[in-house]
């Protein structure tokens, strides 16, 4: 079941039980302004018994839809977690490849004109890795998606597309736009990684970019393949 369903089906069980218990009070509220009532249903073995059955039917649906929104409950937080498995990546917490496909389709009535995009990575994570250990390679991820994220936010979409490759998508980017965001993010880096012991090894990260100022291709994914040309020619 869908988020927008399980919300739907929210509402629907708290109308239920709404109605309940306004019928609830109706009927107890009749009942004790009503002496005659009350006396004659007292008095009245067979009447008694349907209402006793019937208070039952009500406290028994009360505790069903309690019970239905305590499962409503967990259902929702599977749903947001499933959700973060698929659009977010598990080391960083940033949007993932998925989400990046996902913009690929989003993109496909918009106008890209000048719409730019850049392909960064830690060129020194496998050295990272060897000599500091997995662990370590791993921290450095994680320090770099924070400042790529808090950065890339500023100018536009920003996701890991998988390894050592994180992507930036900007609507209107030229090259001094471009720079710009590199400059930041290089600051940011410097103050993240700035508290590393004296013994770690420095972050080196490689850059390339694409615009399509200059591409005039028609889709974003024409112009994230030339930004990958791009960065295996070095």
């Amino acid at each position: 079941m869908g988020q927008d369903n399980l919300k739907s089906y929210r509402i629907f069980k708290i109308v239920q039980l709404v109605i309940l218990i306004i019928f609830a009070v109706a009927f107890f509220c009749y009942l004790h302004f009503d002496p005659l009532l009350r006396n004659n249903i007292y008095s009245n073995k067979n009447l008694l018994t349907i209402c006793i059955f019937l208070w039952a039917f009500m406290i028994f649906s009360a505790i069903s839809i309690f019970f239905d929104f305590t499962q409503l409950e967990k259902n929702i937080v599977n749903v947001h977690d499933l959700n973060e498995t698929a659009y977010l990546d598990k080391l960083t917490r940033i949007p993932n490849r998925n989400t990046v496909d996902l913009l690929i389709d989003n993109y496909k009535d918009r106008d890209i004109s000048r719409a730019g995009c850049a392909l960064i990575s830690i060129s020194n994570l496998p050295e990272i890795n060897e000599k500091s250990g997995r662990a370590s390679g791993d921290d450095h991820l994680r320090k770099f998606a924070s400042s790529f994220e808090r950065v890339g936010n500023r100018y536009g979409f920003v996701g890991r597309n998988g390894g050592n490759e994180f992507i930036v998508v900007i609507d209107s980017c030229d090259a001094a736009r471009m720079q710009s965001f590199v400059d930041e993010l290089i600051k940011e880096m410097q103050q993240d990684f700035g508290v590393s012991a004296p013994e770690a090894i420095p972050v080196k990260i490689s850059f390339d970019y694409a615009l399509n100022a200059e591409e005039q291709v028609k889709t974003i994914s024409e112009l994230l393949s030339r930004m990958y040309k791009s960065y295996k020619k070095g």
